[in-house]
């Protein structure tokens, strides 16, 4: 620091100095951010010209994307137990998907296969692309492979699972005593034990 700051009376002052000569360092330096590239600062240095329109570069926006229609829509049953998710697979064989079942979810596999041929140079040239698919579907913990159910209706696949939100009760199994049956003993009856009307 130079002997012109220690001679100020005041803090107030010897800051306002010390920003200033902060100021005058910093406007001779390139700035860091290209958007904010324009003349240099005014002696003061307290506010910079807006940037010129020409030298701002716009971001260009890509094209909006189609929004393409889902391939699995999904229904509950009016009693709420069940719900049934309906595949659209168009073009896709039986023998392509694949369904396995876990405990706690469902995996919905299939292929679709495009061949195409072109000729080039006098030579047929075939290109074959696969394309695996897969879906998961969560089911309730505890479900059983018998509560599934999968078929097949044209270029559809429906699975009908049960609903996640309902609450599992396990069935009661009605006995009668330990689970055995019931023996009725015969017994002897005495004359006595007889009443005629």
């Amino acid at each position: 620091m130079g002997d012109e700051l220690r001679d100020l009376p005041s803090l107030d002052q010897l800051w306002d100095q010390i920003r200033k000569r902060k100021e005058r360092q910093e406007a001779k330096r390139p700035t860091k951010v290209k958007s904010l590239e324009t003349a240099p600062a005014a002696p003061s240095g307290v506010s910079r010209s807006p940037p010129d329109q020409s030298a701002v570069q716009r971001k260009v926006t890509p094209p909006q994307l189609k929004r393409k229609k889902s391939i699995v829509s999904y229904r509950e049953s009016h009693d709420g137990r069940t719900k049934t998710a309906i595949f659209d697979l168009p073009g896709v064989k039986k023998h392509n998907m694949h369904i396995s079942f876990r405990s706690d979810h469902m995996a919905v596999e299939w292929t679709t296969v495009t061949i195409t041929e072109t000729e080039e140079g006098g030579r047929l040239v075939r290109e074959r692309k696969e394309k695996i698919y897969t879906r998961t579907i969560p089911v309730p913990e505890g479900t059983k492979f018998e509560e599934i159910c999968a078929t097949m209706d044209n270029s559809r696949l429906i699975l009908t699972y049960p609903n996640m939100r309902t609450v599992r009760v396990e069935r009661r199994k009605y006995e009668f005593g330990h689970g055995e049956p019931r023996r009725i003993e015969p017994t002897e009856v005495e004359s006595t034990d007889v009443y005629e009307y």
